[in-house]
């Protein structure tokens, strides 16, 4: 459970993923892999194709057919090799020494589903290859990645800007303050400036609560402000972050099920899409 992994995909979001990576591991001193996931050429070359010549086949059509679906097989793994090997240039660059690579044949999900028993923090791009032409769009598997995986997930946008300050979304839960108790705790945000916001009505209860966390981060030597303002949390949040050069936000991982959050919609989702600075994403 050392590992940083962060998963590549030859999109525009790839380079800030590495660069995100590559400062994760320095500051937590923890060894880099860099994985990307094809999804099972080797199954597609293999797969019968003999019910696409259900009229007029030919022995040889179906041969050639056959052998199409090889070479692509064969090109999207030599692809993916030439992804990583350009990733792991650009990681030695930004100081990772021995960095790793892993090619996978899978679906993304079940990649890091596996892998994670391995990992400390994942590492993945707000947008991926689908959301590469839309600026404000999630990658497809993105959502399902953060419910599968019990590990830190940090969400990177298309840019990468060295964390000064970072902020923790703060609602007084008891999984927040579990948020605020493992950021203390872990190297990767020590010496930046904390800022904790918690977005709700303006009482005695809420206030403790926030100073209760505020103390939690003092203890372990960062500098904190602490704001209780109202209004609709994502956009305090976001309006926060603005006003404030926030780098880095982190938050908690979705806490209601899915059923519920289809019908009143998901915090966690809306901060992903409307932010654009990286998120740390904890259980």
């Amino acid at each position: 459970m050392n590992k940083v992994i962060a998963c590549i995909d030859g999109s525009r979001s790839s380079l800030s993923v590495c660069d995100h990576a590559a400062w994760a591991a320095r500051r937590l001193g923890s060894p880099l892999t860099l994985l990307h996931v094809v999804h099972n050429p080797h199954a597609e070359s293999q797969k019968d194709l003999s019910g696409n010549l259900v009229l007029g086949g030919r022995e040889a059509l179906l041969q050639q057919m056959v052998e199409t679906e090889e070479k692509r097989g064969k090109l999207i793994r030599e692809q993916g090799r030439a992804i990583l090997a350009d990733a792991l240039e650009r990681v030695k660059q930004a100081g990772i020494a021995d960095p790793g690579s892993l090619l996978r044949n899978d679906r993304v999900t079940e990649a890091l589903d596996e892998l994670q028993e391995e990992a400390r923090l994942l590492v993945v791009g707000k947008q991926g290859q689908d959301g590469d032409k839309v600026a404000r769009h999630i990658g497809s598997h993105l959502e399902s990645i953060i419910r599968t995986v019990k590990r830190a997930v940090l969400v990177c946008p298309l840019e990468f800007t060295e964390p000064q300050r970072f902020m923790i979304a703060y609602d007084g839960s008891s999984t927040a303050h579990t948020v605020v108790e493992r950021v203390a705790q872990s190297p990767m945000l020590k010496g930046l400036e904390a800022h904790l916001l918690m977005v709700g009505e303006d009482s005695g209860d809420n206030r403790a609560k926030l100073d209760n966390a505020r103390r939690t981060l003092e203890n372990q030597g960062f500098t904190v402000k602490a704001v209780l303002q109202s209004g609709e949390v994502c956009e305090q949040v976001c309006a926060y972050r603005q006003a404030h050069d926030i780098h880095l936000l982190a938050m908690g991982a979705y806490g209601h099920s899915r059923l519920r959050q289809f019908f009143i919609g998901s915090t966690t989702t809306k901060m992903i899409i409307n932010s654009p600075i990286a998120l740390l994403i904890l259980r």
